[in-house]
């Protein structure tokens, strides 16, 4: 999709994409496997709900290439360095990137979601608005599900600290002031007591890097999860919405 705008060919799946994008495909072709008037309400559900991650996935994938792309392009550390267009290509960079992030975490949550309802966890009793990482504190703690679980215990430790930093941005950017409206009023402010201060830009590199191994974990966790699933599923004669924890 966002590769049109640098004339480049259409994206082919590959890596931990490809195989998350397959495990979600596996799961839901097992439920169409099943014959229409033998699919209840909540497998119907199911299949459409996992339909929405392949497309989330590829949402994510496109902002993270923008954000790439847009970045290659920025070449000066100071902001008054830029000329237009480079200027123009260093706010497109900074668009992407944060949209990368908000979408990174909103596939978690939704994850978190899929999983608590999938498993009849139940991490709402512990926490009303509850996300991805507290779903897997609910797991951890009380042992369920516990093959899956520790694979994605696993995955994020090995993941924590870009992740973190990335949640950090996230929250930055949804609950407090904007980062860039800030440096614009702190500018101004600068430049009417005059004593002016060059704004340095972000550091393009290490954000891009923190989001590439934020990507990879949601790809492994989409995949993980998927294939555990469908592997339950697939031990059953039907889908047992009552499985027994541990």
């Amino acid at each position: 999709m966002l590769r049109m705008l640098f004339n480049d060919p259409r994206r082919n799946d590959q890596g931990e994409l490809k195989r998350a994008n397959q495990s979600i495909r596996d799961y839901i072709q097992l439920i169409n496997d099943i014959p229409e008037n033998e699919r209840n309400h909540q497998e119907r559900r199911y299949m459409i709900w996992s339909g929405s991650f392949i497309r989330s996935l590829d949402e994510l994938e496109q902002s993270q290439y923008a954000a790439e792309r847009f970045g290659e392009r920025v070449r000066s550390v100071y902001l008054d360095e830029m000329n237009e267009e480079e200027l123009d290509d260093y706010h497109r960079h900074l668009y992407f990137y944060k949209n990368a992030i908000i979408r990174l975490f909103a596939i978690l949550d939704k994850l978190g979601q899929f999983m608590n309802e999938r498993f009849r966890l139940k991490t709402e009793e512990i926490k009303a608005r509850f996300s991805y990482f507290t779903v897997l504190r609910n797991m951890h703690t009380n042992r369920l599900y516990v093959e899956l679980e520790e694979q994605l215990y696993e995955l994020k430790e090995q993941f924590n600290d870009p992740v973190e930093r990335l949640r950090s941005e996230r929250n930055l950017e949804i609950h407090t002031i904007n980062a860039d409206l800030l440096d614009d009023l702190l500018k101004a402010a600068e430049a009417k007591n005059g004593k002016e201060q060059r704004i340095q830009t972000e550091n393009i590199q290490e954000h891009l890097r923190d989001l590439s191994s934020g990507c990879d974990m949601t790809y492994h966790a989409a995949r993980m999860i998927f294939t555990y699933i469908t592997k339950m599923a697939m031990s059953s004669s039907r889908y047992p919405h009552e499985q027994s924890q541990g």
